[in-house]
């Protein structure tokens, strides 16, 4: 495949990657508030309860398959930057095999999940009720939240970002728009919320498989062309089924690191507990913010490989890297200068206030340390190279984990800087094999 070096690797073709991630990004917490906002004009603090418990499991069996969408983004980087559109069809498809099987069997075992998270969830029995209506409706919707996931990672991996805004607008608007209906208008309560959810999942779905499967689009044809014993290849599924596992490690390890956090700050007491929940939804609007330079990354980190071309990936890495950083600069100086109207609009209460103000300087690091990480990420599903993924999120948790317990003492200053070196190492970790990510694209590689 033909790669024109000038205009693929510039600031501007980066940029134009990436910003469409972030809008559609910014759509995202949106969802989150009107559900607590419908729930809170509710009469019973049980409701938001229940809503946030719900989404808390339906979000642990989404993350248990967020390979699905990072897998497949890579894997069709790379087989599209190598020109071999059978094989993206092939890697959409098994995808789309996987979400069928994961969502629809996960929904036969309803009754299992909703026992097992009833012993394992410590809450109040309103709460808990409220938990498994909403979990029992919202479940519905996991088929498409999964194919959906393919969906993104294909058009990631393709390089069709504004696609991928529509699609993601248009899901979590609809969303906001029928939680309003069903809540409001029709008084649905708890079912109404999990509804709309399951409602626009499908509905985003449909109208993606209209856009992209409708025929003559290149990826409809693809599929028309592939061949069935291409689509069953022992090797292909082998290597899907490796990176699902490495992924899969990472991202229970992520999950355990902020669950670790949320433990021990629950030890010093509630007003601590909800301060660190506040600098975590921080970071989440902060990954929210540089995740677009990381998405751009891994569908042209893919490309350069595929097409075995090794200054080309030596230079997005390098220009991507310097965006995120300034991007990094940026979101810094706004949450330094900003700091005055951000933390009134987190929490009213004067005690809070005061005690997330005295450790938002760790706010202010989280952008510079996590950004290289992100960044490295990208670089690394791009690459399909899952295994130094998994084994630095290994090393990163292992360290966080040691040093955790050791610097409790210090409150959350001390829980604080430990989540700062964890997301650093991660970041050094995979940047220094990077020349193994390098020669990949090397023409003796990549044949």
């Amino acid at each position: 495949m033909t790669v024109r070096l000038d205009a693929q690797t510039s600031y501007r073709h980066i940029w134009r990657l990436s910003w469409p991630v972030m809008i559609s990004n910014m759509s995202l917490p949106l969802v989150g508030a009107v559900d607590v906002a419908m729930m809170g004009h509710l009469p019973d603090p049980a409701f938001i309860g229940g809503v946030a418990l719900g989404g808390l499991v339906f979000n642990f069996l989404y993350l248990a398959f967020g390979f699905l969408r990072m897998g497949t983004t890579g894997l069709t980087a790379l087989a599209a930057g190598a020109g071999q559109m059978n094989e993206v069809a092939g890697i959409f498809l098994r995808g789309q095999m996987v979400a069928a099987v994961g969502g629809f069997g996960l929904i036969g075992c309803l009754p299992m999940i909703l026992s097992a998270t009833g012993l394992m969830l410590d809450a109040s029995a309103a709460s808990l009720e409220h938990m498994q209506t909403y979990f029992s409706v919202r479940i519905w919707g996991l088929p498409a939240t999964l194919a959906n996931a393919v969906m993104l990672g294909s058009l990631f991996g393709l390089q069709k970002m504004r696609l991928c805004m529509v699609q993601l607008l248009f899901v979590n608007m609809l969303n906001i728009a029928l939680n309003l209906t069903f809540v409001l208008g029709l008084s649905w309560q708890v079912e109404g919320v999990a509804l709309a959810s399951v409602c626009a999942e499908w509905a985003g779905l449909m109208l993606m498989a209209g856009i992209v499967l409708r025929p003559g689009q290149p990826l409809q044809r693809a599929i028309a062309k592939l061949p069935v014993y291409q689509l069953f290849s022992t090797a292909k599924w082998t290597a899907m089924l490796a990176i699902a596992r490495d992924l899969s490690l990472r991202t229970l390890l992520i999950w355990a690191v902020e669950a670790i956090l949320l433990a021990k700050a629950a030890t010093l007491g509630d007003a601590e507990l909800a301060s660190l929940q506040i600098m975590l939804v921080l970071f989440g609007f902060i990954a929210f913010g540089l995740d677009g330079f990381a998405h751009a990354t891994e569908a042209l980190t893919g490309q350069f490989i595929g097409a075995a071309h090794p200054a080309g990936l030596r230079l997005i890495i390098w220009r991507s890297c310097i965006l995120a950083g300034a991007a990094a600069i940026v979101i810094t100086g706004f949450l330094y200068l900003c700091e005055p109207v951000l933390l009134p609009l987190l929490t009213s209460q004067a005690a809070l206030l005061q005690m997330t103000a005295e450790i938002w300087i760790w706010g202010l690091a989280m952008p510079v340390a996590a950004f290289l990480a992100f960044q490295m990420d990208g670089v690394y599903v791009g690459a399909a190279s899952s295994h130094h993924m998994r084994n630095g999120m290994i090393l990163a948790f292992g360290v966080f984990a040691a040093l955790v317990s050791l610097f409790d003492r210090y409150h959350l200053d001390g829980l604080l800087s430990v989540f700062i070196l964890y997301l650093i190492i991660r970041g050094i970790y995979l940047a220094s094999f990077l020349p193994s990510v390098l020669r990949l694209a090397t023409p003796e590689q990549s044949r």
